[in-house]
């Protein structure tokens, strides 16, 4: 009886020593193709078997008698899973899943079994919808920042450039949708006498962070304002200039006859920069 104790006792303790040694992580993207890996070695009757566990364990994807075998298969993986198929033969028992969803993370065991004996490899996947996009919009004296469809819940901060020395007050809102990514949004109050600054929102997931800046529109305006007086000035200079150097040619030894107002002389050569600066001046 002790024996029989002893055996049991040791047959579960390599049996989760198996499950915690054995895992390897794979990290897939939200709404894309994403790779489980798995191998064994090659044999006749090949048999592999994908199963999420969850409680009770959930039948992800079966193989077996040269087939796929998919009436036990969980209803949350219906037509998102396949098998490399033609290089089971191989020894290649990866899965390919599709259409990535937040519930897909957790814990999977691949067993693989054939005339050479069963091995079994653990997956801890996770799941990342990465921030694409941060929306920036100015009502009224405040700042809308927004993001959406992100997984895990992301953070949000504010900054200015140049720094401020007066302290940012804002209010953020973060919501869960149906398919389990957050959206956030945080309205930032404007100072009043902080009219020079651009203001930047942050957002920010284990995986990546954006940036969107919104420059405070009378600084943007006044900054159009200048860029406007400076065109004036410059094609103001310009049309002054461009006399004066036609002028200064016509008056200098040398220069084309016509120029210096003998128009009975014979043009040499083809028509120089001259003759059309001041066509274009008349």
């Amino acid at each position: 009886m002790t024996e029989v104790k002893c055996v049991v006792f040791w047959g579960v303790v390599t049996f989760f020593w198996t499950l915690c040694r054995g895992d390897r992580d794979v990290s897939c993207v939200f709404s894309e193709v994403c790779i489980l890996p798995c191998s064994f070695q090659p044999a006749d009757g090949p048999a592999v078997r994908w199963t999420r566990l969850a409680a009770g364990g959930s039948v992800v994807h079966s193989y077996y008698d040269g087939r796929d075998q998919v009436q036990h298969q969980n209803q949350n993986f219906r037509g998102r899973t396949s098998l490399f198929v033609d290089q089971i033969s191989s020894g290649n028992a990866s899965l390919l899943l599709t259409g990535v969803k937040v519930q897909d993370q957790g814990r999977y065991v691949c067993n693989c079994s054939s005339s050479a004996g069963t091995r079994l490899a653990f997956i801890r996947v996770s799941v990342d919808a990465p921030v694409k996009t941060v929306n920036l919009r100015r009502a009224e004296n405040r700042i809308i920042c927004s993001s959406d469809g992100i997984y895990p819940e992301p953070n949000l901060s504010w900054s200015t450039e140049p720094q401020s020395k007066f302290v940012l007050h804002s209010s953020t809102l973060v919501q869960l949708t149906e398919q389990q990514l957050f959206n956030i949004s945080s309205s930032l109050t404007v100072p009043d006498n902080n009219t020079d600054l651009t203001y930047v929102c942050t957002v920010t997931t284990r995986k990546n962070h954006k940036t969107g800046r919104l420059v405070n529109p009378e600084t943007a305006g006044r900054a159009q304002g200048l860029g406007i007086v400076a065109g004036v000035i410059l094609v103001s200079m310009s049309t002054m200039a461009v006399p004066f150097c036609v002028e200064k040619c016509i008056k200098e030894p040398g220069g084309d006859s016509r120029l210096r107002g003998n128009p009975d002389s014979p043009p040499t050569g083809k028509p120089n920069r001259l003759n059309w600066v001041e066509l274009k001046t008349s």
